[in-house]
């Protein structure tokens, strides 16, 4: 069904100013530019100040309208102004204190070695500054509602608006989505670690295009299994369903060959009018009425909302959706690491991502507004036209659209109520459109096949054409030197973007053979080189400067167990000579000065004191 909503209502949708924080967080992980050991306490500590600033945005917005309310007097800042505001602060906040107080190096500091904590440390930020904020704003928008409701009065009296009880269902509604959320971060997390325990096949992950693909689509898979598990716990869904109408709704659960202990009641305090069916996978699949649904609707009606929802697992939509956005596009992406990131490439990069994701926003768009009317159609199959729209109709008259705005038309999944009514009676009585609109369903699978196909192939073409490079940092960073070796030199010519990075490679095998030829195996690197390669790397750095000593202090890097911040200081000191950028190698000499520089190594850095 369509989501909609009671006037001031509120929608089950994940909030934006959540949503952007998170693309934040993931953007400074993902391409973060700081050096080890960059981050100081003073900025961390002003800059995770800035946290509060949007739960202290939204709390002057409810001050606003509570005082507006009260007094009859207008603001000097709207209300409304302050919550838009509040809304904005969360992503600004959250990237400043990773860009100003590098956060992501504190991160790694923090947990060097787990990825479970590393996700959690970098997401606490965000719930931190969210989580407050979308109580007081929540709190706000309802005070403000209560000023509707009073409109023909000058003043309110402060006993009339709402207390935080009973505002308290709106903000544990709201509270759901970052909740939800949570769980893909800890799965991330806690997989990463088990996966680091076998290096074979953290290391197939880590450097092949075929790995990462294969280990998103797998993350995926356990995503949706734990999904519908997740989502009871993130709304606090609850069983108990009002009778008789539960016992209709599990009448019909059965008739329609879907589970009635699958059935659940999500509690938004009669404020969302919406159903869902929660979980691309068959098993385990939940179906949500919120509360509000089940008091406006009659049973009748809501047999026919429960044959919409129970369609789309029917006519197999999660699975398709899951497939076309999630699938379609990590295979299709692969082939973009072909194109040189140097130069003027990475501006093309970025507009082939973002012109990439509007085609699959628009496509999705449009399949999901052609898959709201399959749902219908499945319906009619069963009960005829005249439940669902009868629901349809109902919801529609009692409650606003959410789709009310230009903009919410643009991004809502949803077609036309009226669109949707006459397709469903014209598909009861009309055989022709009947036949027709059958066509178009078998046609759209036949699509919907061919285009995962093309695109599965596209990225196993490109699984075979990285694999000749991939394979010698798949065997160097397992600990085979020598198998490395020997596929570097069969190597015929370099693509232009692996040869820095084979490049590397190759100097960090010419010091491993210098040290310890015919190493095979990690177990045998690990006793060869550590801690060799780094006596040895220090002894060069004091004799022929940074630029020589790159590549032995590099190999102890990558064999050691653990590194010390410092280390990992010395190591971007010396790469940054490599690199001839002497502005970097100032700030990695600074660090390193701050962090305690080894007492082999004061004459090196002694000048940058």
């Amino acid at each position: 069904m369509k989501t909609t909503k009671r006037a001031g209502a509120e929608e089950v949708s994940l909030p934006l100013p959540f949503l952007a924080g998170l693309l934040v967080v993931v953007g400074h992980r993902e391409f973060a530019t700081h050096l080890p050991g960059q981050g100081v306490v003073d900025d961390l500590v002003w800059t995770l100040c800035l946290l509060t600033l949007p739960w202290l945005t939204a709390s002057l917005g409810r001050a606003s309208a509570t005082q507006t309310l009260v007094s009859a007097r207008r603001p000097h800042i709207p209300s409304s102004s302050l919550l838009r505001m509040s809304a904005l602060a969360t992503p600004v906040v959250v990237h400043v204190l990773f860009y100003v107080g590098c956060y992501g190096d504190w991160v790694e500091r923090l947990a060097p070695h787990s990825h479970t904590a590393r996700a959690l440390l970098a997401v606490l930020p965000l719930y931190c500054a969210e989580l407050p904020r979308l109580a007081a704003a929540t709190m706000a928008e309802a005070v403000i509602e209560s000023g509707y409701v009073a409109r023909s009065s000058p003043r309110t009296s402060t006993v009339y608006l709402p207390a935080w009880h009973d505002v308290w269902p709106s903000i544990r509604l709201r509270f759901g989505w970052p909740l939800l959320a949570l769980m893909p971060v800890l799965l991330f997390g806690v997989g990463m670690d088990l996966l680091q325990l076998w290096r074979p096949g953290y290391v197939f992950v880590a450097v092949t295009a075929a790995g990462m693909s294969l280990a998103v689509m797998g993350f995926l898979l356990v995503v949706g299994a734990v999904l519908p598990f997740w989502f009871r716990v993130a709304f606090s869904v609850r069983a108990a369903m009002p009778e008789a109408v539960g016992a209709t709704l599990r009448e019909t659960a059965s008739r329609l060959g879907f589970s009635p202990k699958r059935l659940f009641v999500l509690p938004t305090g009669q404020r969302a009018v919406n159903a869902m069916m929660v979980g691309p996978l068959p098993f385990g699949r939940l179906l949500c009425f919120t509360d509000g649904l089940l008091e406006t609707l009659d049973a009748r009606s809501l047999s026919g909302v429960l044959a919409h929802e129970v369609g789309h697992a029917r006519m197999g939509h999660p699975g398709l959706l899951t497939l076309l956005g999630f699938v379609v596009p990590v295979m299709l992406l692969s082939p973009i690491r072909l194109l040189d990131n140097e130069g003027g490439d990475i501006a093309l990069l970025v507009t082939l991502l973002a012109a990439g994701s509007l085609v699959v926003w628009a496509g999705l768009r449009s399949l999901a507004r052609r898959f709201e009317h399959e749902a219908d159609i499945s319906s009619v199959q069963v009960l005829g036209a005249d439940p669902c729209s009868r629901a349809l109709l109902t919801v529609s008259r009692l409650t606003l659209p959410a789709s009310g705005s230009i903009r919410s038309r643009l991004l809502s999944l949803h077609p036309d109520e009226g669109v949707r009514l006459q397709t469903m009676r014209r598909y009861e009585i009309e055989p022709a459109f009947r036949a027709r609109f059958d066509r178009q369903t078998a046609r759209l699978r036949q699509a919907i096949a061919a285009v995962v196909f093309v695109s599965v192939a596209v990225g196993a073409w490109f699984w075979t054409v990285d694999w000749r490079q991939e394979r010698i940092a798949l065997r160097f960073f397992t600990g085979d030197f020598v198998g490395a070796r020997r596929a570097l030199d069969e190597l015929d010519e370099v693509t232009p973007r692996w040869r820095d990075s084979l490049r590397r490679v190759g100097a960090q095998l010419d010091a491993a053979d210098e040290l310890q030829p015919g190493l095979d195996n990690w177990q045998r690197v690990e006793e060869a080189l550590v801690p060799v390669a780094w006596d040895r790397g220090e002894q060069v750095l004091l004799e022929d400067g940074p630029a020589a000593a790159y590549r032995w202090l590099s190999l102890a890097f990558t064999v050691m167990p653990e590194a010390t911040t410092a280390q990992e200081a010395i190591v971007a000191y010396c790469k940054a000579a490599a690199e001839r950028d002497p502005d970097r190698m100032a700030a990695a000499a600074r660090i390193v000065l701050r962090l305690g520089v080894p007492p082999r190594l004061i004459a090196v850095f002694a000048d940058y004191q």
